[in-house]
C-alpha cells in the first residue's frame, strides 16, 4: 500500500467526515506515517478538497446511479484518483488508477471494481467531460451561494476572483527582523535546497519553493514565520512604533502580534487576546520561537466591553473572525462549510468588536480593522455602519485586496480616533 495515498486518505477522511481543518488534518496524518512525502500529501489533500464540487460532478456523470449510494470512504477514494488523473502530472494515468484501486481494497472493501470502472471511464471520456459547458460554480468548484454573493458584489470581476481563489497560495515567509534580514535568510534557505524570491510588497517577505520548509533549523531558530503577503502589508500600513502600547484583540495564532513586536523592535508592550484559552498557547509559542518579549496574553471576548481598558492604547488591531472567503486557496474546506445566510450575524459580531476597539484606543490613536474575506458586508459594510453610528473616528486608509499576484483576499481599514 502506497504510504502517500493512505496518509492523504486519512487526512481527507478527517476533513470530510470529522470536519477537521485541512492544515491540522494533514499535519496529524503526516505525523502518524513516517516516511510519507510531505509535499505529495499536501498537494493531494488540498487539491482534492479545493476541487471537490467539480470532482463530484464528474463522478456523478460517470457512475450509473450518480452519487446516490456511494459511501463516504469510496467517494473519497474516487475523488483522490480523479484529482490525480486531472491535476497531478507527476502521477502517470496507470499509477493513479492502480493506487486508487489498491487504496479502495484497504479502506472501502468490495468497491475496487467500481473504483476501477469509474476512473477508467473518465480516461476514455476525458476530452468530452473536460470540454463541457459549465456554470461558474461547477467550473471553479464553488458552492452556488458564494458565487451568487460575489456576483452581486463584484459583477464581471467574479470569474477572475474565482480563478484566483482556485490557484494554490504561494508559501510566503516573513523574515524576523529581530534576528536576521531577508537576503541572509534567503541564502541560508538556499543552502537547505529551498529557493526564495523577493517581492515588491514588502522587504520582509520571501516567496519560498521547496519541501519541509518548517522543518528547517532556520524555522526552529525563529528566523522566519509563515504569513500571507496581504497580512504583512496590512501590519506594515499600521506601523506600530517602538515604545507604544498595543492591543491585539483577536490575536491567535499570533502572526500579526509577533510582526508588530518586530516592528516595535521589542520595545513597548502588546496585549494579545483571544476568546479561547487553548489558543493563547499558540500565541505564546510563536512569541517564544520568534523572540517577541513584549507580548502579554489575555483571555478576552472582544465583543464584550471591558471599561478597564478604555483609552489605554496607542494602536488597536482587530483582525476579526470572518467568513474567510479570501483565503480559500489555502483553506479550501471553507467551500464545503460556508453558509452565506450566516454572514449577517458575523457582521454584527464584527461591529461590536470594532466598537470596543474604538473605546480602548486613546484619543489620536490608530485602529486597524481587518478580515481575510472578500464579502463587502463584513468589510466596507462594517466600517460604514460604524461611521454612521459614531463621530469618534475618521478613516485614514482603506484597502480591499483581491486574490491576484501572490496575494490572498484581504481587507483592512485604518481609522484614527478623533481627539
Amino acid at each position: 500500500m502506497n504510504i502517500d495515498w493512505i496518509t492523504s486518505f486519512e487526512a481527507l477522511k478527517n476533513v470530510y467526515i470529522d470536519e477537521a481543518y485541512s492544515n491540522i488534518a494533514i499535519n496529524e496524518a503526516i505525523s502518524h506515517h513516517k516516511g510519507c512525502r510531505d509535499s505529495f500529501v499536501r498537494v493531494m489533500v488540498k487539491g482534492t478538497i479545493r476541487d471537490t464540487i467539480r470532482l463530484d460532478h464528474i463522478i456523478g456523470t460517470l457512475a450509473t446511479d450518480g452519487l446516490k449510494g456511494i459511501r463516504n470512504r469510496t467517494l473519497i477514494v474516487l475523488r483522490m484518483g480523479l484529482y490525480a488523473l486531472r491535476s497531478m502530472d507527476s502521477v502517470p494515468e496507470h499509477a493513479a488508477v492502480n493506487e486508487a484501486v489498491s487504496l479502495s481494497r484497504k479502506v472501502a472493501k468490495g468497491t475496487d471494481k467500481f473504483v476501477n470502472a469509474v476512473l477508467r471511464s473518465y480516461i476514455r471520456r476525458r476530452d468530452e467531460l473536460e470540454s463541457q459547458e459549465l456554470d461558474l460554480a461547477t467550473r471553479y468548484s464553488f458552492p452556488d451561494g458564494i458565487v451568487e454573493l460575489l456576483e452581486s458584489q463584484y459583477g464581471e470581476e467574479t470569474e477572475a476572483i474565482l480563478r484566483g481563489l482556485s490557484e494554490p497560495a504561494p508559501l510566503v515567509l516573513r523574515t524576523n527582523f529581530l534576528r536576521t534580514d531577508a537576503s541572509s535568510l534567503a541564502a541560508m534557505l538556499g543552502e537547505a535546497g529551498i529557493s526564495c524570491s523577493t517581492t515588491d510588497v514588502s522587504p520582509r517577505a520571501l516567496i519560498a519553493e521547496g519541501s519541509n520548509v518548517l522543518g528547517t533549523k532556520m524555522y526552529r531558530d525563529g528566523l522566519f514565520t509563515v504569513q500571507s503577503l496581504s497580512s504583512i502589508a496590512a501590519i506594515e500600513a499600521l506601523c506600530p512604533q517602538p515604545g507604544s502600547r498595543v492591543l491585539d484583540m483577536c490575536a491567535a495564532p499570533g502572526g500579526k502580534t509577533t510582526m508588530m513586536a518586530e516592528m516595535m523592535d521589542n520595545k513597548g508592550s502588546i496585549v494579545a487576546c483571544d476568546i479561547h484559552e487553548h489558543r493563547l498557547g499558540l500565541i505564546e509559542a510563536a512569541c517564544r520561537r520568534l523572540g517577541a518579549d513584549i507580548v502579554e496574553t489575555r483571555l478576552m471576548d472582544g465583543s464584550c466591553h471591558d471599561p478597564a481598558l478604555d483609552e489605554s492604547f496607542d494602536y488597536v488591531l482587530c483582525d476579526v473572525p470572518c467568513s474567510g472567503l479570501g483565503v480559500i486557496s489555502s483553506k479550501p474546506e471553507i467551500k464545503l462549510r460556508s453558509d452565506v445566510s450566516e454572514y449577517k450575524e458575523l457582521s454584527a459580531l464584527q461591529l461590536e468588536i470594532l466598537k470596543n476597539a474604538v473605546r480602548y484606543a486613546k484619543p489620536g490613536a490608530l485602529i486597524e480593522y481587518s478580515t481575510c474575506t472578500l464579502n463587502r458586508m463584513e468589510n466596507e459594510g462594517v466600517i460604514n455602519k460604524l461611521l454612521e453610528e459614531s463621530s469618534l473616528v475618521s478613516v485614514v486608509e482603506m484597502h480591499n485586496i483581491l486574490p491576484y499576484n501572490n496575494l490572498v483576499g484581504f481587507y483592512y481599514s485604518i481609522l484614527r480616533k478623533n481627539a
